[in-house]
């Protein structure tokens, strides 16, 4: 299986796995954080099998998160599951900048010259501007059956030519397929927008996870850059928590779901803490839809 990414961040070193020498394991790399950041204690256990011992890389400000694997390690769903968990049980302790699932570098020297290297003030700069927040994501989707159905019944032309398709010919049929079809489109580009209306007063920021605008398409797979804790002038986690349960009661036809608090990965660009919401930026696919 070739490595994928799982996780937007700084582009995996150039090194291979198999540059490391024969004496020593090459590393399979996490995040970045801060160098003063707390390692796991007791040390976690990272991804390959056998799984090696989490340690902390430091160089300058900063530090990368890696483990031992073996050379020829190669990237199962597992492993995904885990890199994750890693990146969860390092975010407790302070915001963590995650790398591309499946970067690995032969040794120490070549995650501090070629991962963190120069970039290392930049990436402390971007760590401490992301201190406090939280990235969560929001997805929400309606049947198939359920969006043709209230289509045909906002449109009363539609409703006729339904009952009228047993006796039209194939063009006629196809015709309006493709209408139903363009309604179930503009139905849920409108129930994105209503969502994103009532979900955006709580974020500082928010973009797309995922091609929108289909019939095949869901509704909404959005991520959103939240406050994790209260402050002055500023809403939190917890209240966009409560908004969502309440799109939920608000839109029983859909099926939202919800997940948070994630690490920060959709808005590593974010500067200053206090910048407004820019346009959202092209939506980013992972094999497993982060």
């Amino acid at each position: 299986m070739p490595a994928t990414c799982l996780l937007a961040g700084p582009r995996p070193p150039a090194g291979a796995a198999g540059a490391a020498g024969a004496d020593m394991a090459p590393l399979f790399l996490y995040g970045v954080v801060r160098d003063d950041h707390p390692p796991p204690d007791p040390a976690s256990l990272g991804v390959g099998d056998p799984p090696g011992r989490i340690q902390l890389v430091r160089h300058g400000p900063v530090a990368a998160v890696v483990s031992p694997v073996a050379d020829a390690i190669r990237v199962a769903d597992r492993d995904a599951e885990r890199h994750l968990d890693v990146l969860l049980e390092l975010f407790d302790a302070g915001p963590v900048i995650p790398l591309r699932l499946g970067s690995v570098a032969p040794d120490e020297d070549a995650v501090r010259e070629e991962v963190l290297g120069e970039a290392a003030p930049e990436l402390r700069r971007r760590l401490d501007a992301l201190e406090g927040f939280v990235e969560v994501h929001v997805d929400a989707d309606e049947s198939e059956m359920s969006a043709i159905r209230a289509v045909i019944a906002a449109d009363p032309s539609l409703a006729a030519a339904r009952d009228r398709s047993g006796d039209a010919d194939l063009s006629n049929r196809v015709a309006l397929g493709e209408r139903v079809a363009d309604g179930v489109v503009l139905r849920r580009l409108h129930q994105a927008e209503i969502l994103l209306e009532e979900l955006r007063p709580c974020a500082v920021a928010d973009t797309g996870r995922w091609a929108m605008g289909g019939p095949e398409d869901p509704v909404l797979r959005w991520a959103f850059l939240v406050h994790r804790d209260a402050g002055p002038g500023h809403l939190d986690l917890e209240q966009f928590d409560q908004a969502v349960e309440r799109v939920r009661h608000g839109h029983p036809e859909l099926v939202i779901g919800y997940v948070g608090p994630l690490p920060v990965f959709h808005f590593l660009e974010l500067v200053e803490p206090d910048e407004p919401a820019g346009a959202a930026s092209e939506p980013s696919r992972g094999r497993w839809g982060w």
